[in-house]
């Protein structure tokens, strides 16, 4: 990546957050995540294709979102771990959508409840500042 695009970057991260930004604001777009998987398990099990589908697309463009704003520049180590994990849960929403699998959608929240679990005691032990 070249030094404009490298700026161009984090000026667009900084001001989505109002200045650097910082790993706590990961906990809400897992949520979010949460949500959807819960909304489209319902959905599978109401029969509602349509909603299934859509929730799931949701999913899918939130995580694009997520990986889009991931730094993984040469020397950072969360950006590359969040793109491998992002990857696999990619991977089960497909898995939940294209076999209605009640199963894939419980490995996704549960993912997502150990990332969340995870952040929450890492922020905990953090020092104040």
């Amino acid at each position: 990546m070249n030094d404009i695009s490298a700026n161009l970057i984090m000026s667009y991260r900084a001001a989505m957050f109002d200045g650097p930004a910082d790993i706590s604001w990961l906990r809400q777009g897992w949520r979010g995540l949460r949500q959807y998987g819960r909304r489209a398990k319902a959905a599978i099990v109401a029969g509602d294709v349509a909603l299934k589908a859509e929730m799931i697309a949701k999913a899918d463009g939130l995580l694009t979102f997520m990986v889009g704003i991931l730094d993984t520049s040469e020397g950072t180590t969360l950006g590359g771990a969040l793109m491998t994990i992002y990857s696999a849960l990619r991977f089960t929403l497909l898995r939940a959508n294209v076999e209605n699998d009640l199963a894939a959608l419980d490995d996704f929240e549960a993912a997502l409840m150990l990332l969340d679990q995870d952040m929450k005691m890492s922020a905990e032990s953090m020092p104040a500042a």
